[in-house]
């Protein structure tokens, strides 16, 4: 039996309001979750209670740190019969609701991995620039560079801001869709793609290696630059992608003042 989720006053549409923010349109939210325009409104203005499967798949959306209050789980005869309300009462009471809840999460936890798949196969693109954010956020990004962009380490401040000293405009961690995977390099400048690594390991130099090789098969010219004692780990990548960190700034103007 599908379950709806009952919320605070105001909840629900404060739920929805920052779903279609992010989204970018009721419209293009709409899509992600798979309802029509006319339900999401529905949603919005409270007519209707959410269903537990689509309420994760927003919540998961947002990426929220906390999930909204729930007061209470709702069959689907709910709004029929008074024995849904007594229903949900009474396990509160007998000290149930909790384990009915956890049960309920594994249910739904099935239909998550379906949502999972779904995206990954119709709207690649924006699933994984949704599961990319969630990474940042506890990716523990903390430098500002000039430009205002958080990044991850010293090194990718450095090379943001010589860029921008030099007045050349870059993407910082763009999606890039190549052979059917997507990734998100440092920094994009047209069809240059320059990556930042102060990983110490040979594993890490292979692993980008790949990444590397699918891009450059997809037309772009890929550089790597490091600090010059982590050169051992790295000598797999070649000479001619290797930029050193103390070097960065002088290749830079010499590269992209042709």
């Amino acid at each position: 039996m599908n379950m709806f989720v009952k919320l605070p006053t105001g909840e629900q549409k404060n739920l929805l309001l920052s779903a279609i923010k992010k989204a970018g349109s009721e419209r293009k939210l709409a899509s992600l979750i798979d309802i029509s325009n006319a339900t999401i409104s529905d949603y919005k203005l409270e007519k209707y209670n959410l269903p537990l499967e689509r309420f994760n798949i927003i919540v998961n959306f947002l990426d929220l740190k906390s999930n909204p209050k729930i007061i209470s789980l709702l069959q689907s005869n709910w709004g029929r019969s008074l024995g849904g309300k007594r229903c949900v009462e009474s396990k509160k009471k007998k000290g149930i609701f909790i384990e009915n809840m956890n049960m309920l999460r594994k249910i739904s936890s099935e239909r998550m991995r379906n949502w999972h798949k779904r995206m990954k196969r119709y709207n690649k693109e924006e699933y994984y620039s949704i599961q990319y954010s969630r990474f940042k956020k506890i990716g523990n990004y903390k430098f500002e560079t000039k430009n205002k962009e958080i990044v991850r380490n010293e090194l990718e401040k450095e090379v943001a801001d010589i860029l921008s000293d030099l007045k050349i405009k870059y993407k910082y961690e763009p999606l890039v869709s190549v052979k059917r995977k997507c990734y998100f390099p440092d920094f994009a400048i047209d069809s240059t793609i320059i990556e930042c690594t102060m990983w110490r390991g040979k594993e890490n130099a292979y692993k980008l290696k790949k990444k590397i090789l699918d891009l450059q098969d997809n037309g772009f010219r890929v550089y790597v630059v490091i600090p010059k004692t982590l050169l051992k780990y790295y000598k797999c990548l070649g000479n001619d992608v290797i930029i050193y960190r103390e070097d960065f700034k002088a290749w830079v103007a010499q590269i992209f003042s042709r």
